[in-house]
């Protein structure tokens, strides 16, 4: 089943997310903004150059794979200190394989891109243990490969294979182990701390002295409010400097949260909100 956009959800002009036509990135915008003009872009960075300079754009871009783990260019953007972009939603999307190809013809090759070749690798060792395996840079890509040689076979989402001219040999490839990536839709204007929007992130900046981590996120665990992500990155310019990126479940408009943080930032040497959001809306390739 596929999530609908809130019926009071104002169509954004432009929504740059990573291309090409028929990624994971563009399903997921088509089906969260049907009908708005899409901007396929090349890379995270891309994506974040585009809105920096364009305020009335949104954007989409990756920040976890539960086969891959965090997209670290998603997160280095985001703890930069010029970054004036917001979280404005969390995003899943439910990823289901195919194996896209030629009817009667021996693989001899399987295009991907590097997650659903991860994701898919007991799959392929069992079924297809000679083809060789190229990498790609998007599943659109490997498809786009794939129709060009009768020998040659891409795995990606369903929708490709018309896209490309290709059939589906095998669907869903290991569809019984969860593969969902995690996006964040990105704009100008930060949402307000209502108890609707279920995460905050921040990035945190601390005193480089013993414990420091420890003393942020007390507060946080004795008031019972849940961390989702905590990733650390280093700071440019600054050796053996760094910046934590933190989720937590709940909103600042929750007292108990609001009080936690409070306590919290006394133990920061600086800290700044990057989302209040929601999450959990569910789309399906």
């Amino acid at each position: 089943m596929t999530s609908e956009p809130h019926a009071s959800s104002p169509l954004p002009a432009t929504v740059a997310c990573l291309g090409p036509d028929g990624s994971f990135s563009h399903l997921l915008t088509s089906q969260r903004f049907p009908g708005a003009t899409v901007k396929l872009l090349s890379s995270v960075t891309e994506i974040f150059d585009f809105l920096q300079t364009t305020p009335s754009a949104l954007g989409i871009v990756p920040i976890e794979n539960s086969s891959g783990g965090f997209i670290i260019d998603t997160v280095d953007r985001l703890v930069d200190d010029r970054c004036a972009l917001h979280i404005l939603e969390e995003l899943t999307l439910d990823v289901k394989l195919a194996l896209l190809g030629h009817p009667g013809h021996e693989i001899a090759t399987i295009h991907s891109h590097p997650m659903p070749f991860f994701h898919c690798d007991d799959w392929l060792r069992h079924h297809h243990p000679d083809a060789r395996r190229i990498t790609e840079a998007s599943t659109a890509a490997a498809a786009a490969k794939a129709a060009a040689n009768l020998t040659a076979a891409a795995i990606g989402p369903r929708q490709n294979a018309d896209r490309h001219e290709l059939q589906i040999l095998h669907f869903p490839i290991a569809g019984d182990v969860p593969n969902v990536t995690q996006f964040f839709l990105l704009g100008h204007e930060q949402n307000a701390a209502s108890l609707s929007n279920n995460r905050t992130a921040l990035v945190v900046e601390l005193p480089d002295r013993p414990g420091s981590l420890c003393k942020f996120l007390t507060p946080l665990s004795d008031a019972d409010v849940n961390m989702k992500r905590l990733e650390s990155r280093p700071i440019r310019g600054q050796p053996n400097k760094y910046r934590f990126y933190i989720e937590i479940e709940g909103s600042p408009a929750d007292s108990r949260v609001e009080a936690a943080l409070a306590k919290a930032n006394a133990e920061a040497a600086s800290i700044r909100t990057v989302g209040v959001y929601a999450s959990g809306r569910r789309f399906e390739t």
